[in-house]
């Protein structure tokens, strides 16, 4: 008995993937796509749900509505649905809290459910035969085996932990993207927490920090100046346009990695101005009282972690970036809000995702050994017998544009350029797209 063989395979079920499962059904998909998910049910962020942090998105540019406004599955419909949508209005929010948007996404994945294997860890993707055509295979940590036509990678990149935290990673040294869990199963007080990065993530968890009675000092080390104004320009945030990507992603490698350079300020290692304000004003509060209770080391870098003693905290050398001088820092518990890997040959970069890694000798790659990615996200795949395609949807900042890097702003967009690949139909560069059912209005939706 031949198994199943999906005509989409989707490999995560967050935000990205959830989108073309939107895109797909929408499009009138005539396939069968499914998706595995290792978490047991649709989640979102919730390492990061942290009191008041919002989404710094606007909420229009969401799952659907740039590509398809009159679509049932858009925030608007969402509030409407909860009878919140007069009430949301009110608040004169600029964006939405993350715990508000969080409530959105999972309402959306709801009307998927049926399609996605939850508690499902991907372990492995090979090439494999059925019938008279090659497939692609995805094998689970439990044992179960999928097969698909077209697989879908959305499993967002690979945390990025500095060298020197690499072997000591565990309770007590975690990457932010464990911050909450990680934290909560810290039964005690009195710690010394140091955090590692100067982003958006990074200052909402020094402020969360320094909200808990538990801790008793926050130490937070960086490279820079210290906290930076994000670049809210609406010129420079056209990297988040699809217009942008047309323009980004025919231009040589080179090109690329200076120009990501260049408007690192859109995206990287700067913040909002509200979590600044907020941060400095505390910091000027403990300096009128004395308190030590907050601590910043810019200019700073960690350049070697080991343990501090018996008590298993931990001995952090801090260097100095520009003077060179070191001095050491003892911490019971240290975050990495250091972000993510990129597709490349950078340092601390990786040549594709870990879970590719069955069929990197089938990739096409360019010169440097990264794999050559599509305009439609896409990557061929050497077949013994047929070609196969596969899509990296959320994972191509190198080759798509600082759009890719988890923004939610692109979401619809790159969907709608997936979906109509497999479709068959012009990308993006080709402008024609499938048309969206009409899905009118319901009267009174809005009361």
């Amino acid at each position: 008995m031949n198994q199943q063989v999906y005509s989409v395979l989707g490999v995560g079920f967050g935000p990205a993937n959830l989108s073309l499962a939107v895109a797909l059904d929408e499009y009138d998909f005539a396939g069968r796509s499914q998706f595995i998910e290792r978490a047991d049910r649709f989640q979102w962020q919730e390492e990061q749900l942290l009191p008041g942090a919002d989404i710094q998105n606007n909420p229009f540019r969401d799952l659907v509505m740039p590509a398809n406004p009159n679509s049932r599955h858009t925030f608007v419909k969402y509030l409407a649905s909860r009878g919140r949508l007069t009430s949301y209005l009110h608040l004169n929010a600029k964006f939405p809290l993350r715990r508000d948007y969080a409530g959105y996404l999972g309402w959306v994945a709801e009307a998927f459910g049926a399609g996605v294997d939850y508690g499902q860890s991907a372990a492995r993707v090979s090439v494999a035969e059925q019938g008279d055509a090659d497939v692609f295979r995805v094998e689970t940590a439990d044992g179960r085996s999928y097969l698909g036509e077209h697989l879908v990678v959305g499993t967002g990149r690979s945390p990025r932990v500095p060298p020197e935290f690499a072997q000591r990673l565990g309770p007590t040294v975690f990457h932010s993207t464990s911050y909450l869990s990680s934290l909560g199963r810290l039964n005690r007080g009195g710690l010394r927490v140091v955090v590692v990065g100067a982003s958006q993530s990074a200052i909402e968890i020094v402020l969360d920090l320094l909200g808990r009675p538990e801790v008793a000092q926050v130490t937070s080390v960086h490279r820079g100046i210290g906290f930076r104004l994000k670049d809210t320009s609406p010129y420079s945030r056209q990297v988040f346009l699809p217009e942008f990507v047309d323009y980004f992603h025919p231009l040589p490698s080179e090109t690329r990695r200076r120009l990501r350079a260049e408007l690192r300020s859109v995206n990287y290692a700067a913040c909002d101005q509200d979590v600044i304000d907020r941060l400095s004003g505390l910091q000027h509060e403990y300096e009128l009282t004395g308190s030590d209770r907050l601590r910043l080391m810019p200019f700073s870098e960690v350049s070697e972690a080991g343990p501090a003693g018996p008590g298993g905290a931990h001995r952090l050398t801090v260097r100095d970036v520009n003077h060179r001088t070191g001095q050491q820092l003892d911490a019971d518990v240290v975050v990495l809000a250091t972000g993510f890997r990129d597709f490349g040959t950078g340092p601390g970069d990786e040549h594709y995702h870990p879970l590719l890694e069955g069929v990197a000798d089938r990739l096409t790659l360019d010169d440097e050994g990264v794999p050559v990615v599509a305009r439609d996200y896409s990557i061929q795949v050497k077949g013994r017998r047929n070609p196969l395609r596969l899509y990296l949807n959320g994972l191509c900042e190198a080759s798509h544009g600082m759009g890719d890097a988890g923004a939610l702003a692109v979401l619809s967009a790159r969907a709608t350029d997936i979906a109509a690949s497999i479709m068959g139909q012009p990308d993006s560069t080709g402008r024609e797209r499938p048309a969206a059912r009409e899905q009118p209005l319901t009267v009174g939706a809005f009361r």
